[in-house]
């Protein structure tokens, strides 16, 4: 590690999920360099979620869908930041542009750039060809982290975390208390995704929720406000079932998770957010695949999948299935199964 850095600006616009999963970059950048200024360069759409991290001296909010003129201005604006490191955890066109704006008009001669290796082409490959060059490969918290890890000897600590605030733990303290949900004594269920690929069946929500009401477990539904599939869930249980689905914030969401014992979801960021507050979770993998660097991260946590020649077929939920049996990758996972993981995260708690 030959050079230190005073002003330094990383780059990542989205989504929610991957905004959590670069929390370890800024916890270890701060590490190896304690008297570092950290700005982080993101979403408006993104940024709440990272709110009161101490390892972030300043963030910058960026609409998703800007125009030109707003691109341009907000690249004279880091310019006169001078900073010395642009560290690039997203690698878009978009942070591609900023990174070469700053370059060409950057006067500082020791000034670096750091950027991911998003592994596009092997992706491409193993969706399109079924050659898996992907095995053993990082995770996306390391993937995030590897150009740091590229300048010290000291190992990186991966762990994702969130800071929600006394307010946020407040308002989720009197939420529990009014459901009358004991902490670690209810189960939340996040049945959306980003993408309608990625979802299990509604069908099978039902019958697990079903179960595990049977047990007299609580069952708390979660998700963001325009997603139909907490809604539908709830239409069908009533009061059976208790509906958060659009009523928090990411940092509420995070902190509802923290109190759950166990949270059950898709390939999408509900997994990540309660990782990050120490909550396992069962995450059900259909279309994707664990080589893409998203998988369950805490050792009680469980990944569900099934291994089939067609997956994977998709990096995100886009597009159709590819087979016959409509997303066979999903459907073969029965609600037994799943409620068989959780009864063996139970064992072990």
């Amino acid at each position: 590690m030959n050079q230190s850095f005073s002003k330094i600006l990383i780059i990542r616009f989205s989504s929610l999920g991957d905004i959590v999963l670069t929390t370890p970059v800024f916890r270890e950048v701060k590490r190896i360099y304690p008297h570092s200024h950290i700005t982080l360069l993101t979403s408006t759409d993104f940024s709440n979620v990272i709110m009161n991290n101490p390892y972030i001296d300043a963030v910058i909010e960026h609409p998703r869908r800007e125009s030109w003129q707003e691109l341009h201005q907000l690249t004279r604006y880091l310019k006169k930041k001078s900073f010395d490191l642009i560290y690039d955890i997203h690698c878009s066109l978009r942070s591609r542009f900023i990174r070469w704006q700053l370059q060409n008009f950057f006067s500082k001669k020791n000034q670096q750039i750091w950027k991911i290796n998003k592994q596009e082409f092997k992706k491409i490959l193993l969706i399109r060809r079924g050659i898996n060059l992907l095995k053993g490969g990082i995770s996306q918290r390391g993937m995030f982290l590897s150009p740091l890890q590229q300048q010290t000897p000291i190992a990186l600590n991966l762990t994702t975390e969130l800071f929600p605030s006394a307010e946020d733990k407040e308002k989720i303290e009197m939420l529990l208390q009014t459901l009358n949900l004991p902490t670690k004594h209810f189960i939340c269920i996040g049945p959306s995704a980003s993408f309608h690929g990625k979802c299990w069946p509604i069908e099978f929500y039902q019958n697990l929720i079903e179960l595990l009401l049977n047990q007299n477990w609580p069952i708390v539904l979660v998700g963001s406000k325009s997603e139909v599939e907490p809604v539908q869930l709830k239409n069908y249980f009533g009061d059976k079932v208790h509906n958060l689905a659009g009523k928090l914030n990411p940092l509420e969401s995070a902190t509802l998770l923290h109190h759950a014992f166990l949270a059950v979801c898709n390939d999408t960021s509900i997994g990540h957010l309660a990782e990050a507050m120490g909550t396992p979770v069962i995450t059900i993998f259909g279309p994707t695949v664990r080589e893409f660097g998203y998988a369950p991260f805490l050792k009680q946590s469980i990944l569900v999948e099934n291994d089939l020649s067609c997956r994977p077929c998709t990096r995100n939920g886009k597009g159709e299935c590819k087979i016959n049996q409509k997303r066979l990758c999903l459907t073969s996972i029965s609600p037994q199964m799943v409620y068989d993981h959780i009864l063996q995260v139970a064992e072990k708690a």
